[in-house]
């Protein structure tokens, strides 16, 4: 099992590697997960000296070296997810920011992006919960495992319309949405409201 594999992939595109690549890249740790029965995650690779131990144990099956060091290169990039050394997400309101829970200046990566806090979102999340505002999907419930925990948070005040640095509240100006609300959440420049866009799923599912 892969700790995060879809947000590891969307990492990895968002640091310029094409989308085929990036898969690649996810099914290499899952080739490494099952041929060493460990599970990939923030303890198993927590540091260079965990990959070294994994790869060492990679070299003595009958792997391809070709493969082994595909996989290599795969368990280093995942360290450097797992370490958040670039932005965490593609999605416009899902970039991550250390530095407490001030929003709105604007970080150039392949768009202009705007800083996010994860102590915020985290807070969002344990005030709100993990199903969609919109369309109530739980990624757990749909999903088991793999899906535990994975939620997109949205701001509801639009940071673009900022000019400075503000306070979060992460219980008023943040909500847990899934990334297919989320993405219609930004669909356009001028976007739907959380409500707008439930009625809109309504008048739809009547059709």
């Amino acid at each position: 099992m892969v700790e995060n594999e879809f947000e590891y992939i969307e990492f990895l595109v968002q640091g310029g590697l094409q989308d085929n690549s990036a898969y690649s890249y996810g099914r290499y740790l899952e080739a490494v997960s099952r041929h060493l029965n460990i599970n990939l995650n923030r303890s198993t690779v927590a540091s260079d000296r965990e990959v070294r131990e994994i790869l060492d144990r990679l070299s003595e099956t009958d792997l391809a070296e070709r493969y082994k060091n595909n996989c290599g290169t795969a368990l280093r990039a995942y360290l450097r997810f797992l370490g958040q050394e670039q932005p965490e997400f593609s999605y416009p309101e899902e970039i991550s920011n250390p530095e407490g829970y001030a929003e709105g200046a604007k970080k150039q990566i392949t768009v202009n992006s705007y800083e996010r806090d994860r102590q915020a979102r985290n807070r969002a999340i344990e005030i709100h919960g993990l199903d969609c505002f919109v369309c109530a999907m739980n990624f757990e419930s749909m999903y088991g495992e793999i899906g535990i925990g994975f939620i997109h948070v949205h701001h509801l005040i639009p940071l673009h319309t900022i000019d400075s640095t503000y306070q979060v509240n992460p219980e008023k100006d943040l909500v847990p949405v899934c990334p297919n609300c989320h993405a219609m959440l930004h669909r356009s420049n001028n976007p739907p409201t959380i409500e707008q866009l439930k009625d809109a799923m309504q008048k739809q599912k009547s059709i």
